[in-house]
């Protein structure tokens, strides 16, 4: 045969040796979920985290599965619960997944059955804590901050809650009231470590206290306190976005105490999309999905995972103030139980 035939017959390759060599495709182990999301009528969320942090996380996956419709309620943490049991119980259209920081209603929750207990497949990807009961997770381990007026204390940058009550030069303080249950955890988790001495020392003629972090920025930027200890980091995202508060406030962790505020998220039992709720869990819990809630001032926590352009993750709170600083506070009974006492202690201190 001649060379250039050889040559030819070489590079031809027939179609049924074609098929042969041709690997078969199998479908990812998300393709049954996305099939049955396009037959879905979008995802609710009924939750606690700030409208523009949370539709930061909900654009970004919507980028990801863009036939997927979100709409979101910024709700109180008691309404969250409540709102999805009425209207569950009615048949009516309801939330497709719940997030929220109470750990008291998570507990309830889970014995109520108001939860579907998909588990998202990448969890073993983190900490132990992400899984708190089945179907119950931490979408979030929020640590408690500080921030403070850059103006009216100049250089003083407090770093710790101990360093606020014991110099009184700081002045008039604010934080979230017990009552707030986002308040609890970050008090729960603080007394934890440090006792209520702090709070003592600081007292009710030095505190104001609210019950939101849009009212702590206000209060602090506005000069009615020096600063906000044991708020919420969605202050982070805030005053990045806000060239005013970039020039009046700043921020710093809890070096004397760090608690982690533990934000959770779940699928609802009756889902009216239940294909895409668990797709979007199983996004967010994915190193895109990291990536948005750390860009949101939320924060990322896979292990292994260094986000890019951002530092809200759990490695950089260690890294601040120390592992053995930290304190999470866990959805437990144990939590749950000690509320009473530590919401009668708080009044007592603060009024």
């Amino acid at each position: 045969m001649p060379v250039l035939a050889l040559v030819a017959a070489a590079l031809f390759v027939g179609p049924a040796t074609a098929r042969i060599d041709s690997p078969t495709a199998t479908p990812g182990p998300l393709a049954g979920l996305i099939k049955a999301s396009k037959k879905e009528s979008g995802l609710v969320f009924y939750g606690n985290p700030p409208s523009a942090n949370w539709k930061v996380v909900t654009d970004r996956f919507q980028y990801y599965y863009p036939w997927i419709k979100t709409t979101s309620y910024d709700l109180d943490n008691n309404v969250i619960f409540s709102k999805y049991a009425s209207e569950s119980s009615q048949g009516i259209r309801t939330a497709d997944v719940l997030v929220s920081s109470a750990g008291n209603l998570w507990v309830y929750a889970t014995r109520q059955k108001y939860l579907n207990q998909y588990a998202p497949l990448e969890l073993a990807k983190f900490p132990s804590f992400v899984q708190q009961y089945k179907g119950v997770y931490i979408l979030s381990p929020d640590p408690a901050i500080i921030v403070y007026n850059k103006l009216t204390l100049k250089d003083k940058v407090p770093s710790s809650v101990t360093a606020l009550a014991n110099d009184a030069s700081y002045g008039t303080l604010t934080g979230y009231t017990v009552d707030n249950l986002f308040g609890y955890p970050g008090i729960w988790g603080y007394v934890q470590k440090k006792g209520w001495g702090a709070f003592e020392k600081i007292g009710k003629s030095r505190m104001k206290a609210q019950t939101g972090v849009s009212g702590q920025l206000q209060l602090v930027s506005q000069g009615g306190a020096n600063a906000a200890f044991l708020t919420s980091p969605t202050a982070r995202f805030t005053i990045a976005n806000n060239s005013s508060l970039q020039n009046i406030l700043g921020w710093t962790y809890v070096r004397d105490a760090q608690p982690l505020i533990p934000r959770g998220i779940g699928i609802t039992a009756k889902a009216k999309s239940p294909a895409s709720a668990k797709l979007f869990l199983n996004w967010v819990y994915s190193k895109a999905g990291q990536q948005a809630m750390c860009d949101a001032g939320f924060t990322a926590f896979r292990n292994g995972f260094t986000p890019k352009n951002c530092a809200n993750s759990l490695d950089a709170v260690y890294k601040a103030v120390g592992r053995a600083n930290v304190i999470f506070s866990p959805f437990s009974q144990k939590f749950v139980n000690d509320y009473p006492r530590f919401k009668s202690r708080w009044h007592g201190i603060f009024g």
